[in-house]
């Protein structure tokens, strides 16, 4: 009896901790069950070690009953206490939010009656021990089952959250923004919250929250009375996502910053995101409101016959003056500097000039992009361009750091081509600042994510500019980008199979004066090994 309860126990505290590990990729992969499954198959996540120490233990049964379960109980002891906590030691942590210890308890719950029915069947020690070791395999399907029967409270929930939050917006009636695109509407949101701040209380979500949960905790936790300003950044993760987002937050003025490919794995056409985006747009033109357009992140046949259909309630932004209308805002006279990013603005015909310690040609759409959302809103052009003065990068997005006489452009979060490419020309900039003495140009990168077909043909191109931008590339993960790879041969590159260990090459290799590119850094459930 007391072996019985020992292994029962020891599984359960295994299992536990188990199922914690996996619940990590789960939450990252937004608890959908199938990119877990297929997360779960392209990572090869099975469990190696523990199995392993299992199927060793299994034959002592020949010669003493009890070895097999003495020896896995200590085993399975040994493997928890051991099991990596991704609260605490993830790149981006799990975080134990209500949903994700409802789904951990009950996928635990439903392990219970197997570790009852390993324990107390009239089975030799030797199978008992086998069969755990096969149940191991299958704990990610647990957790997908805990998923889908905790769906309708979930669901629930979710409504009651959104319903609070929406009828605390109505109540309190804050001029709502939406901003979404396929790159961009994070820094916008940053730029324009910094903007706005200035003149009015104002709130916006932080970082990048975008789903309707995100936004609805926000709203409940946070919103105040004095609150004028609400910016909702919203994300497209299928059809008819947005204009969900748009039920919950109905926008009084909204703007797109781009369509491109950085959703292809998702949506697999331009068309189908742009379909996506616009349901911003087409929320709030029937509140009455005004939809802001980068056009020159837009295909021109994706944005066209829309504005053409409705041309009063869109607002354009464009170095193209031939687009342009009265109300539109032109993007002209751009440059940089080691200091900054400088552009002019006009619009209604009158010109402004801006400063900004912002860096990164791509930042010019954005900062057209809140300067035409601030001025729709009725901030003068002066005002707006007094603030920019010191506005701020959004973290991890070509945000320029000094590291002691090295300088870090931290670009991590980027997740598009138009954003690398803007990166790199960041770099030599700063690089050969002094032409006399340039400093050297190092790239650390594992490309991007979600390309879909696009993948391999965009990593190509972008392995060419890196050669001419980059003297060392340091690769992490090159089996997920050979194309670039291949294209970026031609100058001195390394690989790695994570960000950590690009690092310890930085810090044995590096020197003081080396000017660092971070391109992107790939989430856990990319770059994690998984070797369990």
């Amino acid at each position: 009896m007391f072996l019985s309860l020992a292994f029962a126990a020891s599984t359960s505290y295994f299992t536990t901790l188990r199922l914690r590990t996996y619940l990590h990729p789960f939450q990252q992969e937004e608890y959908d069950n199938p990119r877990l499954v297929q997360w779960w198959k392209d990572k090869r996540a099975y469990d190696r070690y523990t199995t392993l120490g299992l199927l060793i233990a299994s034959p002592f049964g020949f010669l003493q009953a009890a070895a097999p379960t003495l020896t896995a109980i200590l085993w399975l002891i040994h493997k928890a206490r051991n099991e990596p906590d991704p609260t605490t030691t993830a790149k981006k942590a799990l975080v134990l939010t209500q949903r994700a210890r409802h789904i951990w308890f009950a996928a635990a719950v439903l392990n219970l009656p197997v570790f009852i029915a390993l324990a107390t069947a009239p089975l030799p020690a030797w199978l008992q021990v086998l069969l755990l070791a096969a149940h191991i395999q299958t704990l990610p399907l647990y957790l997908m089952a805990a998923n889908t029967l905790l769906r309708p409270i979930q669901t629930w929930q979710n409504k009651t959250y959104t319903t609070e939050a929406h009828t605390l917006l109505a109540r309190l009636k804050p001029t709502t923004i939406g901003l979404t695109g396929s790159f961009g509407k994070t820094s916008t949101k940053y730029l324009l919250n910094h903007i706005l701040s200035a003149s009015a209380p104002t709130l916006a979500t932080p970082g990048s929250v975008n789903t309707p949960l995100g936004i609805a905790r926000i709203v409940r936790e946070q919103l105040q009375p004095n609150h004028q300003y609400f910016l909702a950044e919203m994300g497209a993760y299928g059809p008819g996502s947005i204009a969900g987002l748009c039920k919950l937050a109905p926008p009084d003025i909204s703007c797109i910053t781009a369509v491109g490919e950085a959703h292809y794995e998702r949506f697999k056409s331009l068309e189908t995101v742009a379909q996506a985006k616009f349901e911003l747009a087409e929320a709030t033109l029937a509140r009455g409101g005004k939809c802001i357009l980068n056009v020159d992140g837009i295909p021109d046949p994706l944005w066209q016959p829309r504005v053409s259909q409705n041309p009063t309630a869109y607002r354009l932004v464009s170095t193209r003056p031939d687009f342009l209308r009265d109300g539109d805002t032109r993007l002209s006279e751009i440059s940089q500097t080691p200091k900054g990013l400088a552009l002019t603005l006009t619009r209604n015909g009158e010109s402004t000039r801006i400063q900004t310690p912002l860096f990164g040609s791509v930042q010019a759409g954005n900062i057209a992009v809140a300067f035409a959302l601030a001025a729709e809103l009725g901030l003068k052009p002066k005002a707006i361009a007094a603030a920019l003065t010191t506005a701020q990068a959004a973290p991890h997005r070509l945000s320029v750091q000094q590291i002691g006489t090295q300088t870090l452009i931290d670009d991590a979060y980027n997740a598009n081509p138009q954003g690398v490419s803007t990166a790199l020309e960041t770099l030599t900039l700063l690089a050969h600042a002094d032409p006399t003495s340039p400093r050297r140009r190092i790239l650390v990168t594992p490309g991007l994510v979600e390309l879909g077909t696009a993948h391999a043909e965009a990593h190509a191109k972008l392995g060419q500019l890196a050669a001419t931008h980059a003297d060392i590339i340091l690769v992490i993960q090159p089996q997920r980008i050979p194309t670039f790879v291949q294209a970026a041969k031609t100058t001195e590159l390394h690989t790695f199979a994570t960000l950590a260990e690009a690092k310890l090459w930085l810090q044995t290799n590096g020197q003081p004066t080396d000017v660092i590119l971070l391109a992107n850094d790939l989430p856990d459930r990319y770059e994690a090994r998984w070797t369990l």
